[in-house]
C-alpha cells in the first residue's frame, strides 16, 4: 500500500516505480510487476500470462503490458496513467541528462559504467525468464509449447509474433 486511497495515483505510483528500473528491456521488472499487481487483485495470474503473451506480439510490448494492466483494473482511465507512469522516468531522465551527455560520453570512466550496466542487465534479463518460466510453465503441456516455440524462433527463425 502506497499510502493513499486515490487508485489512480496508486496506479501512477507503481508503474513510476516499475519506469525507473528498467534497463536492459521489459523483462527485467516483469517478476517484480507481476509481486506488486497479482497479490493486489488488480489481475489474475492467467490474465498477467495471457496479457503477457499479447503484448509480447506487438512494438513497445512493456508500455502496452502496463496499458494492459492499467485498463484491467480500472478501463480505459487506467491504461492512460499506467502508460504514463511507466513512460514518466525515462522522460525525465532524457532531458535531464541531455545537456551533459556530449561530454560525458567521451570519458573512459563512463563508457566503462555503461559496459557495467551492460552485463548486470544481461544478468537481470536471464533472471527474469527463468522466474517467467517457473511461474508459467506448470504442466507438461506448457513444457513443450515452449520447447516448441523456442526452437521455432531460435532455429527456424520464426518471428515471434507467428511463434505466439
Amino acid at each position: 500500500n502506497t499510502g493513499h486511497d486515490n487508485e489512480y495515483l496508486q496506479i501512477y505510483e507503481l508503474f513510476f516505480r516499475i519506469g525507473s528500473l528498467i534497463y536492459g528491456g521489459g523483462v527485467v521488472v516483469l517478476p517484480m510487476l507481476q509481486n506488486e499487481v497479482v497479490p493486489k487483485g488488480w489481475i489474475t495470474n492467467d490474465q498477467f500470462f495471457q496479457g503477457l503473451g499479447l503484448t509480447q506480439s506487438l512494438p513497445g510490448p512493456l508500455f502496452n503490458f502496463a496499458s494492459f494492466i492499467g485498463a484491467t483494473y480500472k478501463g480505459f482511465p487506467g491504461a492512460l496513467v499506467a502508460y504514463m507512469g511507466l513512460f514518466g522516468p525515462g522522460f525525465i531522465l532524457i532531458f535531464a541528462l541531455l545537456p551533459f551527455w556530449t561530454h560525458v560520453r567521451h570519458y573512459a570512466w563512463f563508457k566503462a559504467v555503461l559496459k557495467g550496466l551492460n552485463a548486470a542487465a544481461i544478468g537481470l534479463i536471464g533472471s527474469g525468464c527463468v522466474f517467467l518460466y517457473e511461474s508459467a510453465v506448470t504442466t507438461a503441456a506448457d513444457a513443450m509449447v515452449f520447447v516448441l516455440g523456442l526452437g521455432l524462433a531460435s532455429y527456424y527463425n520464426v518471428p515471434a509474433p507467428v511463434c505466439i
